[in-house]
């Protein structure tokens, strides 16, 4: 039997009858990877089948995204927006226990599990590993800066306490308690990461600085 088969990334073939255009089409084609994503996970995924979902044709799918990763990339900023305002309650705890409450719900949502998959499926791929840093890291990373920086003005905690803790820890306890339990998320959870693991850990420098400062007086 003959393989039939054509490659259609490099033929210009027009949309199918009924396709959506410009910006509208953009957002079917992130939407469709969206719900594949959700159905058949990240490795299952082609391109092929998101230009299926999305009407839209495979030469355009290919011609505007070079690789699976980076669809995926555009997908995410599409789906989540711009990054939102830093939570400013007036104290570190209350701004802690806000930012929890977001990641809380999203994870929770049928979009935290997609997120979910695509971080699993990143640990394998080093493309799709920097294409999530980019998205879920880096566009965010300014809501832990402001979040430091306001509870260091207040006093709260030393202006040397890292962003990078806030991230690390906060997100890190989330995705393990997300791929290795049953457990909610919850306020109590949301308490116990705040106030168990958070402020203390942010908190332990300030100990730590104090400590030397003394010893240094003291020789």
């Amino acid at each position: 039997m003959v393989d039939t088969e054509i490659d259609l990334r490099g033929l210009d073939l027009p949309e199918p009858r009924g396709s959506r255009r410009g910006p509208e089409r953009r957002e079917a084609i992130c939407d469709a990877v969206f719900e594949l994503l959700g159905e058949v996970g990240y490795d299952r995924m082609t391109m092929d089948a998101v230009a299926t979902r999305a009407r839209a044709s495979k030469a355009t799918i290919y011609r505007t995204w070079p690789d699976k990763p980076g669809l995926v990339a555009e997908a995410l900023v599409s789906r989540f927006g711009p990054t939102p305002d830093a939570p400013d309650t007036g104290s570190l705890r209350g701004d802690l226990m806000a930012l929890m409450s977001r990641a809380c719900e999203f994870i929770n949502s049928p979009d935290g599990e997609v997120i979910t998959g695509v971080l699993t499926a990143a640990a394998r791929n080093p493309a799709l590993g920097r294409t999530v840093h980019e998205c879920t890291y880096e566009s965010k990373h300014c809501i832990n800066e402001t979040i430091i920086r306001n509870a260091a003005a207040r006093g709260e905690i030393s202006p040397d306490a890292d962003p990078e803790l806030l991230h690390e820890v906060m997100y890190a306890l989330i995705l393990t308690r997300k791929l290795t339990s049953d457990e909610p998320f919850d306020e109590e959870y949301s308490k116990h990461v705040v106030d168990d693991v958070v402020i203390p850990l942010l908190r332990s420098r300030c100990r730590d600085e104090g400590a030397a400062a003394g010893g240094n007086r003291r020789g």
